[in-house]
């Protein structure tokens, strides 16, 4: 694991530096070893540069900031689809399947990190930083609307149904691309255009 040098001190006042540093750290380390059971107080320290008593200035346990961390990767992705439903705002269609294979390319760029976000291994509940959990839940969320863009027609349930399908699919081809990739598997841009043509086909509604 990636050691780094000591890391100065933060002048008073600044102990919120230090609390997106060992998050970042810990959401590094996660992103490394693919399970949060892994990591340990000692090793997250190190990475951020500041002794292991440092972590509990800011929070009750390691487990309270690998939940942090997790926040913070589910804060990641849901940037990652939001921003790129956002670039195409003037077509839904062309919003869904931008978001597509936005969510295809930061499972391929960081496949630890996604493993640990929607593993049973993660840290159960909420984290500090989201309460709610609803972070958890954003990017559904807003595929659930882009679909009721798509096709007016559909009501609430509905668009939730064909969410769980579309969802399903990405997260199938994402993981099992990773699991097994001597397959032969076709390009993110070819897989996405057919898998939305059979859920979501031009001219629905």
């Amino acid at each position: 694991m990636t050691t780094s040098s000591p890391r100065a001190r933060n002048p008073r006042g600044e102990g919120g530096r230090l609390r997106a540093q060992l998050v970042q750290a810990a959401a590094e380390a996660l992103d490394e070893v693919g399970d949060a059971s892994r990591l340990s107080v000692r090793a997250i320290a190190r990475r951020a540069g500041v002794s292991p008593t440092a972590l509990y200035l800011h929070f009750a346990d390691r487990d309270a900031l690998v939940a942090a961390a997790v926040d913070a990767g589910f804060a990641a992705f849901n940037a990652t689809l939001r921003n790129a439903a956002r670039s195409n705002e003037s077509d839904p269609f062309a919003a869904l399947e931008a978001t597509s294979l936005a969510y295809l390319a930061f499972v391929e760029h960081q496949p630890a990190l996604y493993a640990v976000l929607f593993s049973a291994r993660r840290p159960p509940g909420p984290g500090p930083s989201d309460p709610a959990g609803a972070g958890r839940d954003e990017g559904f969320a807003g595929l659930v609307e882009l679909l009721r863009g798509c096709d007016p027609a559909l009501d609430g349930a509905q668009a939730r149904e064909l969410a769980v399908a579309v969802w399903s699919s990405l997260h199938g081809f994402a993981i099992l691309r990773t699991a097994r990739p001597k397959i032969g598997w076709p390009s993110a841009e070819s897989y996405v255009r057919r898998m939305l043509a059979a859920h979501v086909p031009r001219g629905a509604g």
